[in-house]
């Protein structure tokens, strides 16, 4: 198990208690931080990929919408897309995104928590540990910062 499993299971019977719109936000935000602690994404195709589903993301959110709805060419161009990147981190951050739109049954609480964790998992990719363990990823600045937003996050939407 990562560091990020042990600290963010006890939030996860409580995101379902998020109301929809709510838990998009949650997601939408977690993901524009985890993009910008990402740093350069080299590979302009993934980044612009990333980019466009942010941006659509942050509409969704302004229009108080539950859901994220990608255009049909950017739903086409996904596999081409994952496929093409092999930047560390990216892969978990495509899969982020896609979550938020392709989930049968919406951005469920337990759908949420898949983000978070894709979020997570791709700062840690990127930090490019030697090995993943829990006391590695203790004594990486960026894990502990990722997992104190991510908590800080849910936190605030279930109005704590």
């Amino acid at each position: 198990m990562l560091l990020w499993d042990y600290e963010m299971k006890p939030l996860r019977d409580e995101l379902p208690t998020i109301p929809p719109a709510r838990r998009l936000a949650v997601a939408v935000s977690v993901l524009d931080w985890t993009l910008q602690a990402a740093g350069e994404i080299e590979d302009a195709e993934v980044r612009s990929y990333l980019a466009e589903g942010l941006r659509i993301g942050h509409e969704s959110v302004r229009a108080g919408r539950d859901e994220m709805i990608l255009p049909e060419d950017m739903l086409d161009a996904y596999e081409d897309v994952y496929d093409s990147s092999d930047e560390p981190g990216t892969a978990h951050l495509m899969s982020a995104i896609l979550a938020c739109v392709d989930a049968p049954e919406g951005l469920t609480g337990e759908v949420l928590y898949g983000v978070l964790s894709s979020c997570y998992e791709g700062l840690l990719d990127r930090e490019r540990l030697p090995i993943w363990t829990v006391e590695a990823e203790r004594e990486n600045a960026r894990c502990l910062e990722t997992i104190a937003y991510q908590k800080r996050i849910v936190d605030e939407a279930l109005g704590r």
